[in-house]
């Protein structure tokens, strides 16, 4: 499943916030059996607590996993030095 969030957050609006407003809109069970990829601006935006946070909540949806384009610093981290 494909969640997709754009645009600006308000000030003191947390990633928590946005995946809470995702379940209230399609219940506990929405992402039930589901591998979750979050796109868009939002989720490029988020740094890597708020990523983690968003990881959580997925599972709290019922998502069997989440999934979101890594970053540069983590593909140089696998790497190595």
């Amino acid at each position: 499943m494909a969640v997709t969030v754009n645009g600006e957050l308000a000030p003191g609006v947390t990633p928590k916030d946005v995946i809470l407003a995702i379940i209230a809109k399609t219940g506990t069970g929405g992402g039930q059996g589901y591998m979750v990829e979050y796109r868009g601006q939002h989720v490029r935006g988020n740094d890597d607590g708020g990523r983690m946070t968003v990881c959580n909540m997925s599972i709290e949806w019922g998502a069997r996993a989440r999934h979101d384009r890594p970053r540069c610093h983590h593909l140089r981290l696998r790497q190595g030095p």
